[in-house]
């Protein structure tokens, strides 16, 4: 992990967030009988409530995790540059 992606403490509180995000999701795998640590990142959208939940269960799928294992532990906010001036 680099110094770039954010603790999730430090997200912005409701109402001030940006509407999405690229996340670390930190989940399980039961494989064997064995409980195997996994870690992805990618997109989701944010709530009051956390994060979006077909975004979380996207992220949770592609990392090969247990469906509802998944916990946000670091956040990067998304910046595009302006758009192209072609209108």
């Amino acid at each position: 992990m680099t110094d770039a992606w954010l603790p999730i403490s430090e997200l912005p509180e409701p109402g001030k967030r940006p509407g999405r995000v690229f996340v670390v999701v930190e989940g399980l795998k039961e494989h064997s009988g064995n409980l195997w640590k996994r870690q992805h990142a990618g997109i989701a959208s944010t709530h009051n409530e956390g994060f979006g939940e077909r975004d979380m269960a996207y992220i949770e799928e592609a990392g090969d995790m247990d469906q509802g294992t998944g916990v946000v532990t670091h956040w990067l906010p998304i910046t595009f540059p302006p758009f192209p001036q072609t209108l």
